[in-house]
């Protein structure tokens, strides 16, 4: 571990203890021995969201964990997370969850609750590259057709997908199990359905492998993907990292490649390797390119 990380990591253990209190920046950065200026602009580089941003997003996710396992009053909850008010408390916590504070209680859906996880010394290697395979291996699939839930989701809110896996994983038996060709879970990326300038939304799928004639349940969809050839990327670890293993994939490889996007959904595959109840493992990301 670099000296570098060393100091970063006790200003956020730091961050962590204090979550409930009056934090100050003055001193978060003197624990990690780094002038204001720099400690955020590190913190920025290191993790790719601001030091503001990381100490809303643990309070949000703590106040979750709260409204999920006790009754304690949300206006409690708001002031230990350091809102001023109720309101503003619950537009904040709206805006990561897609839920109201109370909503989100009532629901109490925790297998879907995807929060903001601690900074750890293993998370800050794994961006660093090493939780994801450096070179990808190139595939030529053929045509391959899919039924599964689909939705419009947001690149800033990974929540939706997984509550749209938790309602694809109840209702994928509806699928005829003759038509099924392949026991993994497939995730397809695209675009949005409804085109919007400058959107950061596309559209996902959580899907099944079928044959091709493969009959259709009501309020599920049917995709057909051409031959396509495919650079694949293995993802090692957990949902909380993935993120980063794209954003290598997207803003660092893809870049200096020199191949093109071809026009076709990419392509997530959660197969043996993949332990759905730890949410860890392996998981191929399927990258369609074109020379």
């Amino acid at each position: 571990m670099t000296g570098l990380i060393k100091r970063m990591l006790k200003g956020i253990d730091y961050i962590e203890a204090h979550l409930t209190d009056d934090l100050a920046l003055v001193d978060v950065s003197n624990v990690a021995c780094y002038s204001h200026y720099h400690f955020l602009r590190i913190f920025h580089a290191l993790t790719g969201m601001t030091a503001g941003t990381y100490i809303r997003r643990r309070r949000l996710t703590r106040a979750a964990e709260h409204l999920l396992k006790d009754e304690t009053r949300i206006i409690e909850i708001a002031q230990d997370s350091g809102f001023e008010s109720q309101a503003a408390f619950g537009r904040a916590f709206k805006d990561m969850f897609g839920l109201s504070p109370a909503a989100f209680r009532r629901k109490k859906n925790a297998s879907a609750f995807r929060g903001q996880f601690v900074i750890t010394e293993a998370y800050l290697q794994h961006i660093q590259t090493r939780g994801i395979t450096m070179e990808p291996r190139f595939e030529r699939k053929e045509a391959l057709t899919f039924i599964g839930l689909g939705k419009d989701c947001n690149l800033e809110d990974p929540n939706t997908i997984g509550l749209l896996w938790d309602e694809f994983l109840q209702k994928k038996h509806l699928i005829n199990r003759h038509d099924v060709t392949d026991e993994a879970g497939f995730g397809l990326c695209y675009a949005p359905q409804e085109k919007e300038a400058f959107s950061s939304n596309f559209h996902y799928t959580a899907a099944l492998r079928v044959s091709e004639n493969a009959a259709v349940p009501e309020g599920m969809e049917k995709i057909r993907i051409p031959a396509q050839e495919y650079a694949v990327f293995t993802h090692k670890g957990s949902l909380e990292t993935l993120s980063k293993t794209n954003d290598y994939i997207w803003k660092t490889w893809l870049p200096k490649s020199g191949l093109e996007l071809a026009d076709a959904p990419d392509i997530e595959v959660y197969g043996s390797k993949w332990d759905a109840a730890a949410e860890s493992g392996e998981i191929d990301i399927y990258v369609p390119v074109s020379r």
